[in-house]
C-alpha cells in the first residue's frame, strides 16, 4: 500500500513538472497540457523539396508556452514532432493575436484555396475549428492571403495578364496590360465567406500607355476606421514599342523592368470591396506587397505604414511610406529611407512588424552588384523619428530570411527565429521599448529545411 502511494506521487509529482513547460530539453514529442499555457508561440518550419531552403515540401507547426519560448534550455524540433500543415508547397499562415488559433488558405494542389482554422493547443496538438472553407472558386487554388484585421482575412488575386493591341502584323500598336482581380473577405472567428468581388485592374492611362501593370496583389490590411482595406501591388513594365512575333502571328511585348514608376497600392471601400483605386508614392519605386508576409501596419497613430522592396540595383533601397488616416492616400512628406538610416546600399526589407508607438522591426538583405540578395539582418526602426539601429545576430552574413513569413508580438516581447538553413538556431527576443534583446528556446533543423515564422 504505501509502494502504491509512492509511486503514485511520484507520478503525481512528474505530471506537475511536465504541465510547467511545453517542451522537455530533450524535445522527444511531448505535449503539453493546454491548460498551463499563460500565451501559446508557435513555431513554423518550411520543408525542402528539391533545393535545400526551397520551401515547397510543406511547413510543419509545433507551440510551446511563452515562457518556454524564452527559455535558452528548451529545445524544440518542428519537423521531428511538429503537425503538418494542410498545403502541398509552403503554407502561408496567419494567427490570432492572443496566439490560441492559427489559420491556413492551402496554397495550389488538389486542395489549393481550402481555408482552416486551427485551435492551438499545446505541442503538435492543433485541431480544426470550424468549417473548411473553399476559396478556389474566387482567388483560384493559390490564393494570396494575410489577416488584414483581427477576425478579418483577405485573399487576393491576380489572374489572366494580357497585352492588348490593335493593327496586324507586323504594325501592331500596344493599348494596354491589364489582368483581372479577384478579392475576398473571410470570417476567421466563424470560418465562411463575408464578400467577394472581381474587376479588370486598370492603372492610369498614363500608366497603361507606358507598358505598366499589376502583375500580383498581398498583403492586405483595413484602416482604423474599418472603412478602407489596402492591398500592396508589385508592377511589371513592357516595352510598348518592342515586340517578338510568334509562329501564330501575336505579339509579345519585351519586359522593360528596369524602367519604373512609383510604387502602387490598390485601395477598396470596406466590407463592400467595392470603389477600386491606385494609390501612387512619389517616395519609393520598389514592389508593395510582400512574399508571404505582411507588409502594411496600421499604427497607433491610426496612419499605415508599409514597407517597400525591390527597388532595383543603385534605386535607393527599402522604404518604409506611410498612407494618411485622413485622406486614406500617400503621405508622400513622409519616407523612412532605409539605406539612409542604417548607412548601408540596396537594402531589400524581406518583412517587418509594427510593434507599437512608432516602432517597428526590420528583416531585410543586401542586393549586390548582380541583383542577388545577400545575408539575413535585423534592425529597430523608430518611424517617428525616422531612424534605423541594426542588432547583431550571429551568422548573418551567410542567413536567409526570404521565405520568412511572421514575427510574434506578446506584450513587450518581439520574437523572430533565425536559424541558417539545415542548421540550428535559436528564438530570439527583442524588447519593444528598450530594444534589449536576449536568446529564447534553442530550434533543432534538419538539413534542407528552414524555420520560417513565429506566432
Amino acid at each position: 500500500m504505501k509502494m502504491k502511494f509512492f509511486t503514485m506521487m511520484i507520478c503525481s509529482a512528474a505530471a506537475l513538472t511536465f504541465s510547467l513547460s511545453s517542451c522537455k530539453k530533450d524535445n522527444n514529442g511531448d505535449n503539453p497540457d493546454e491548460t498551463q499555457a499563460d500565451r501559446w508561440v508557435t513555431v513554423s518550419g518550411a520543408l525542402m523539396q528539391d533545393e535545400p531552403g526551397d520551401g515547397d515540401g510543406g511547413t510543419m507547426i509545433y507551440s510551446l508556452s511563452a515562457a518556454d519560448a524564452k527559455n535558452p534550455n528548451i529545445s524544440v524540433n518542428v519537423f521531428d514532432n511538429g503537425m503538418h500543415v494542410k498545403s502541398s508547397r509552403t503554407a502561408r499562415l496567419q494567427a490570432s493575436a492572443d496566439g490560441n488559433s492559427i489559420y491556413n488558405i492551402q496554397y495550389t494542389g488538389d486542395d489549393g484555396g481550402n481555408f482552416n482554422k486551427y485551435l492551438v493547443k499545446g505541442g503538435k496538438n492543433f485541431t480544426i475549428d470550424g468549417a473548411e472553407v473553399q476559396t478556389k472558386d474566387y482567388v483560384t487554388t493559390s490564393p494570396r492571403w494575410v489577416k488584414a484585421a483581427e477576425g478579418i482575412g483577405v485573399a487576393v488575386n491576380v489572374a489572366a495578364v494580357t497585352s492588348v493591341y490593335e493593327g496586324t502584323s507586323p504594325n501592331f500598336v500596344f493599348k494596354h496590360r491589364r489582368g483581372t482581380a479577384s478579392i475576398l473577405s473571410l470570417d476567421l472567428n466563424n470560418p465562411k465567406i463575408l464578400t467577394t468581388t472581381n474587376f479588370p485592374l486598370a492603372m492610369s492611362a498614363e500608366d497603361e500607355a507606358a507598358g505598366y501593370n499589376i502583375g500580383r496583389l498581398d498583403a492586405p490590411v483595413i484602416n482604423k476606421a474599418g472603412n478602407k482595406v489596402f492591398i500592396g501591388a508589385q508592377v511589371s513594365k513592357v516595352n510598348p514599342a518592342r515586340f517578338t512575333i510568334a509562329a501564330n502571328g501575336t505579339p509579345t511585348f519585351t519586359a522593360d523592368n528596369a524602367t519604373r514608376t512609383g510604387s502602387k497600392t490598390l485601395v477598396l471601400d470596406y466590407p463592400s470591396l467595392t470603389n477600386p483605386k491606385i494609390i501612387t508614392s512619389t517616395q519609393a519605386v520598389g514592389n508593395t506587397n510582400g512574399y508571404r508576409s505582411t507588409m502594411l501596419y496600421v499604427g497607433t497613430d491610426g496612419n499605415v505604414y508599409q514597407a517597400s522592396h525591390g527597388e532595383g540595383v543603385g534605386k535607393g533601397g527599402s522604404k518604409i511610406l506611410r498612407i494618411s488616416a485622413t485622406t486614406n492616400d500617400y503621405d508622400n512628406s513622409y519616407v523612412l529611407n532605409l539605406d539612409q538610416a542604417l548607412s548601408v546600399s540596396d537594402s531589400y526589407i524581406e518583412t517587418w512588424r509594427y510593434v507599437g508607438d512608432g516602432i517597428g522591426y526590420v528583416i531585410y538583405s543586401l542586393v549586390n552588384s548582380a541583383g542577388t540578395r545577400t545575408g539575413g539582418y535585423i534592425a529597430r526602426v523608430d518611424l517617428n523619428a525616422k531612424t534605423a539601429t541594426k542588432v547583431s545576430i550571429p551568422g548573418e552574413a551567410t542567413l536567409s530570411f526570404n521565405q520568412y513569413q511572421n514575427i510574434a508580438v506578446n506584450g513587450d516581447d518581439v520574437m523572430i527565429v533565425v536559424t541558417p538553413i539545415g542548421q540550428d538556431g535559436n528564438i530570439y527576443i527583442f524588447n519593444r521599448k528598450t530594444g534589449a534583446m536576449t536568446v529564447g528556446a534553442k530550434l533543432i533543423n534538419k538539413a534542407g529545411n528552414r524555420y520560417i515564422g513565429v506566432y
